[in-house]
C-alpha cells in the first residue's frame, strides 16, 4: 500500500494517486465519490483488496487531495488523465470502478476508451441531475438551489469540512444523526469513522474548490454522449440508498443497452460498498 504517489501530466500538473492491494493483482482504476479522495479504499483495507486479487489505483481528481486544480476540467479530461496514469504504470488493459460521485467518470471511460477496459463497474452511482425527479423533496430542492446559486455549494462544503474536523467521538454523534441506520452501522465498525474523517480532511486540504467543481459537473450537460457506449456496464445498488435512490439506478440501467443492475434490498449507500465488496471485485475481474 502506497497512499501518496505523484505523476507529472503533459500540462505539468501533478496527479496524486494511491495504490492498494497486490502489485501483480488485476489492475483497477478507481474513481472516488464526491467530497472524497484517493484514500477512500481504506474503507475496505489493503488486506481485503489484496485477498481479492486486485491492484487498486486511486487518483485524486483536480483540486482534490494533492492533485493540482485545472480550470474548466470535464469528464473527458479525466479520461485523458487516467490514460496517462495507466500508460505510466504500463497498464494496457484495466478495469474501472466508480463509487457514488465517481460513477460518471466510469461512464465517460466506457464511452471514450472501451478498448482499454476489461470491465466497467459502478457502485451506489450518481447520475446527471436531469434525473432529479427521483430524489426526495428536500434533496431535490437542494440540487435546484445549488444549480441556481453555486456559492451555496461552496458554503455546504465548507460546513462539511468543519464538521469532519471534529474529534472522532464528536463526529460519530453527528454521523449517527445524518446517516440512515444501515449506513451508520458499517461506518461505526472497524474504525471507519476515523477513516471517513481522514478521507474528508485530506479531500479538502487545498480548500473546497476541487470538490465544488466535482459537483458542478453533475449539474450541467456532460461532455460526451451516453449513446456512445457499446460495452457492458455493471451497476450495484442498495434499495435503501438515501443518497441516490434505487429508482434512479433502475431508470439509468434501463436506458443503457448493455447494462446490468444488481440490487440489494437491505443495503444503503455506504453499506452496499462495504458489505458487498467481494461481489464488486468479482465483477471487476470477470470476463
Amino acid at each position: 500500500m502506497k497512499i501518496t504517489n505523484f505523476l507529472t501530466l503533459p500540462d505539468n500538473r501533478q496527479l496524486a494517486y494511491a495504490e492498494f492491494g497486490k502489485l501483480d493483482g488485476h489492475p483497477v482504476l478507481y474513481f472516488h465519490g464526491g467530497a472524497s479522495c484517493r484514500l477512500e479504499p481504506l474503507l475496505w483495507g489493503d488486506d481485503t483488496i489484496s485477498r481479492l486479487g486486485l491492484r487498486l489505483i486511486a487518483p485524486d481528481r483536480p483540486g482534490i487531495g494533492q492533485s493540482d486544480f485545472k480550470p474548466d476540467y470535464g469528464f473527458c479530461d479525466c479520461v485523458k488523465d487516467l490514460v496517462c496514469l495507466a500508460d505510466a504504470l504500463d497498464l494496457d488493459k484495466f478495469s474501472v470502478l466508480g463509487v457514488s460521485g465517481g460513477g460518471g467518470y466510469v461512464i465517460a471511460c466506457a464511452a471514450k476508451i472501451p478498448e482499454r477496459l476489461h470491465a466497467a463497474v459502478i457502485a451506489s452511482g450518481a447520475w446527471k441531475t436531469d434525473a432529479i425527479a427521483y430524489f426526495p423533496t428536500a434533496t431535490r430542492l437542494t440540487w435546484i438551489l445549488v444549480r441556481k446559486f453555486p456559492l451555496l455549494n461552496l458554503l455546504i462544503l465548507k460546513l462539511r469540512k468543519q464538521s469532519f474536523k471534529a474529534s472522532p467521538e464528536q463526529l460519530s454523534k453527528k454521523l449517527k444523526k445524518w446517516f440512515p441506520p444501515v449506513d451508520y452501522a458499517v461506518v461505526e465498525a472497524s474504525d471507519r469513522i476515523k477513516i471517513l474523517r481522514q478521507i474528508s480532511i485530506e479531500s479538502m486540504r487545498q480548500g473546497v474548490k476541487g470538490a465544488a467543481w466535482d459537483v458542478h459537473l453533475y449539474l450541467q450537460e456532460w461532455d460526451f454522449r451516453v449513446d456512445e457506449i457499446q460495452m457492458p456496464l455493471k451497476f450495484f445498488h442498495g434499495e435503501q440508498d438515501m443518497n441516490i435512490p434505487i429508482a434512479l439506478a433502475e431508470q439509468v440501467v434501463a436506458s443503457l443497452p448493455m447494462a446490468e443492475l444488481v440490487k440489494y434490498p437491505k443495503e444503503g449507500h455506504l453499506s452496499l460498498i462495504v458489505n458487498h465488496f467481494e461481489a464488486i471485485a468479482k465483477a471487476l475481474v470477470s470476463e
